[in-house]
């Protein structure tokens, strides 16, 4: 039967574009570029956005791409017009949103990276006190987990380490051992290039009772460990690429203790990587009290702006994370 031409022009079509298929249209068309100028008349006319000063909203446009920008709006639109935003909000108080968010990235990337690298240190003393400098390499110190297309785990993360060593292959260490070890890295040396997912990914196949010793120095079981781990990894990402994490959906739920499961939401927000952090720094009081000062001090100094529901805070936040 031939296709209706009305119906041509949304006719969806399988194509391959760098070896992979995407789902595209024939007829879409791009939306045509526009001057900072238009994009301000834009904003004003079609999606109501108060435009206080009209120089100022062009500098603003010059540092922030709109694009990146509209995504603080979400929640702030008309509920039966998505495409405008409700009376008042203007393109100033997205832009405060913005920059919250950026130094809230700011804050939680640096105590993420402590966590992280003292996850990388005990890891590799253990693996290095239990089966030797090059233990890691060998699949019979783990377990043989398998991807859904029947791959290794260990195969994959092993891969990805050695493309990391080729990559990194200028690095003064890594010259080190390739020329005086002939390639060999022992585990103390090779964590430092693995990426924090690929360091959750092989705790994730070490053998159960490795995986309790791990936890056992985090006062938790194996279980909740890799779930905090796997969220910490999300955040941290979300933060290296400078992603959004107001009002932002995490796709990694951490389990959470007993007496905060009631802040476990349907959306995940980014309350629950909070506790997370107050878990894992258990025994760090003074990193702790340093994190939560500087989350409280730019918190408060927000209140004007920002929705603490839409990070998943409760109204008594302050008091769950200094409790």
């Amino acid at each position: 039967m031939t296709e209706p031409p009305k119906h041509k022009a949304r006719r969806l079509a399988l194509r391959t574009v760098g070896g992979h298929f995407i789902l595209g249209c024939f007829m879409c068309k791009l939306k045509k570029a526009l001057t900072y100028d238009e994009q301000v008349d834009r904003l004003e006319q079609f999606h109501s956005l108060t435009v206080n000063d009209r120089s100022r909203a062009i500098e603003i446009l010059k540092s922030v791409n709109y694009y990146r920008l509209s995504g603080y709006g979400i929640g702030l639109k008309e509920p039966k017009d998505k495409e405008k935003y409700k009376k008042g909000i203007s393109l100033d108080f997205l832009y405060s949103l913005y920059l919250f968010d950026s130094n809230l990235r700011n804050i939680l990337i640096h105590t993420i990276e402590y966590i992280e690298i003292q996850f990388r240190s005990r890891i590799a003393y253990f693996l290095a006190n239990k089966y030797g400098a090059e233990g890691y390499m060998d699949l019979v110190n783990f377990t043989d987990k398998r991807l859904k297309d029947g791959s290794s785990v260990h195969s994959n993360i092993i891969n990805n380490l050695k493309e990391e060593f080729e990559r990194q292959k200028n690095s003064p260490f890594v010259k080190h051992h390739m020329n005086q070890y002939n390639g060999h890295f022992p585990i103390w040396v090779s964590v430092e290039l693995f990426t924090f997912g690929n360091l959750a990914s092989l705790f994730s196949i070490m053998k159960e009772e490795d995986k309790k010793a791990i936890a056992k120095l985090y006062k938790t079981s194996h279980s909740f460990l890799i779930s905090w781990i796997l969220s910490l990894v999300e955040t941290r990402n979300i933060c290296a690429h400078y992603g959004r994490l107001y009002n932002a959906l995490l796709k990694q739920a951490p389990a959470l203790l007993a007496k905060h499961k009631i802040y476990r939401q349907r959306l995940n927000k980014l309350f629950p990587v909070i506790l997370v952090i107050k878990y894992v720094l258990y025994n760090k009081p003074d990193i702790w009290n340093e994190f939560y000062r500087k989350l409280s001090d730019l918190i408060t100094s927000n209140l004007s702006i920002i929705n603490l529901s839409f990070m998943g805070f409760p109204t008594n936040w302050d008091e769950i994370l200094t409790a």
